[in-house]
């Protein structure tokens, strides 16, 4: 089963924090976008067990929001994969469709050929 948000209960990061907790840091991570969270991420230098302020939030931990950003980007990958394999059957489609409609056209002008040679 694929997984549609971010399973933020089960984050090892938000383990010692109550489940509400987790989920307004989730709420504020998917409200700021990946983009913004890692700009964010990229202004410290602690490791994931510190803390960080973003957005409205005054503490989140860093392993938290990595966590998430990982995710979403599993996710979006995840997502181009699936729209390339469905880019790439429709223009394989297409190319058969033609190659059958040549293959047509060349059947039937020498059927024409034959068929008025004979005439």
């Amino acid at each position: 089963m694929k997984v549609e948000r971010f399973p933020y209960e089960t984050s090892r990061w938000a383990a010692g924090c109550l489940p509400e907790q987790a989920k307004r840091w989730f709420e504020e991570l998917e409200t700021l976008g990946p983009q913004n969270v890692r700009a964010r991420l990229s202004q410290t230098d602690a490791g994931s067990a510190g803390s960080i302020a973003i957005g409205e939030l005054r503490v989140l931990t860093i392993g938290f929001a990595q966590e998430w950003l990982a995710w979403h980007d599993r996710r979006r990958e995840a997502l181009e994969a699936a729209r390339h394999n469905r880019q790439v059957f429709w223009t394989r489609f297409a190319a058969l469709a033609a190659s059958v409609a040549a293959a047509s056209a060349a059947i039937g002008w020498t059927w024409t050929i034959i068929h008025k040679a004979g005439s």
